[in-house]
């Protein structure tokens, strides 16, 4: 086997090393996320999906109306849930999080989305 062939084969070993993704229960995680919220007293209940690849959607249930800071300091909450159920402080370099607070009267009232490697956008509906 010729230099080039070896450097090239060592050079794609490590490529593929570095971009997976790290040993991240993510099913587990949720579970756990879940949990956590629906022992809030300002929880209804949770729902949640992973499409099996890098997106998780993550629904809270309340009754009344949240305000806007309230909102945030929830979908806050779900990303440092999901760092700590995780044991990996990166893991939203990993992962893209669909979220969304609603409730019985109104709906889907806010909606956050945190896709990788950029800043939570909070959106009110």
């Amino acid at each position: 086997m010729g230099k080039i062939s070896l450097v090239s084969i060592i050079l794609l070993f490590l490529i593929v090393g570095c971009s997976q993704q790290p040993d991240i229960d993510i099913s587990s995680t949720i579970g756990k996320s879940e949990d956590y919220f629906r022992q809030l007293e300002e929880i209804e209940t949770t729902a949640s999906a992973f499409d099996g690849k890098k997106d998780v959607k993550f629904r809270i249930m309340v009754e009344g109306t949240p305000t806007e800071e309230e909102a945030n300091i929830l979908f806050n909450e779900i990303l440092d849930r999901f760092k700590e159920y995780s044991n990996h402080q990166e893991i939203w370099a990993y992962y893209n999080g669909y979220f969304n607070i609603k409730n019985y009267d109104d709906g889907i009232i806010y909606e956050a989305t945190k896709v990788i490697d950029e800043e939570l956008k909070v959106v009110s509906k």
